[in-house]
């Protein structure tokens, strides 16, 4: 079995055991249609899961979303937090959470577990010399043949669409890249950063859309 210092999960979208146990599982390589019905409990799957983490040699447990426990009752997340602690535990790898604000609420649900994570919040970008270099190296590694020579109002305009934030500014970069090699212009440009239109816009009610635009 390859050994790895490192796993990265994302939190099912509601506090359920079985399922995380289950994710866990098939991100190791051990999908769970090769185990039985009887096999698949949630008794079963701790054992089984704990095993084969403990044969990886980990030393860190990543769980990105972990603002989805929310979406729980509170006796699901008192139970999805002590699985998380259990983890930390029994393998003696530290535990990362990740998330919006609303994971430190999650988190908080279980003193032991806050206790021991230390609390990071992460700012949103602003306009300066940090934000123009990440923007730099970031169309940098993406595939485009030609260099994109990006004006300040392009950046001040990354920064109004996103709101700083980096999720969505990844997604804005990723999004102009593959518009610029299907339509073969091989660089992101100012007239297209100018005309782009946030994803998390596109799906907004078609209703509201035409009465912003005076219809």
């Amino acid at each position: 079995m390859t050994r790895t210092p490192l796993l990265l999960l994302q939190a099912p979208p509601a506090p359920d055991e079985r399922r995380f146990y289950l994710h866990i599982l098939a991100t190791v390589g051990a999908p769970a249609t090769a185990l039985s019905a009887r096999a698949q409990n949630v008794a079963s799957l701790e054992v089984r899961v704990v095993a084969l983490l403990r044969d990886l040699g980990l030393r860190m447990i990543m769980i990105d979303e972990v603002h989805n426990l929310l979406a729980g009752t509170h006796r699901e997340q008192r139970r999805f937090l002590n699985v998380l602690r259990y983890l930390s535990n029994e393998l003696e790898v530290s535990l990362v959470c990740l998330g919006v604000s609303e994971a430190v609420d999650a988190i908080r649900g279980d003193i032991q577990l806050a206790r021991r994570l230390d609390e990071h919040h992460l700012p949103n970008w602003r306009d300066d010399a940090e934000f123009s270099d990440m923007i730099q190296t970031l169309i940098a590694a993406m595939p485009l043949e030609k260099k994109s020579n990006l004006k300040v109002k392009s950046l001040k305009q990354i920064l109004a669409l996103t709101g700083g934030v980096t999720s969505r500014i990844f997604a804005l970069i990723k999004d102009l890249s593959i518009d610029a090699i299907v339509t073969g212009d091989e660089c992101i440009t100012d007239d297209a950063i100018a005309k782009w239109t946030p994803v998390w816009s596109r799906h907004a009610n078609p209703h509201r859309r035409l009465e912003k635009s005076g219809v």
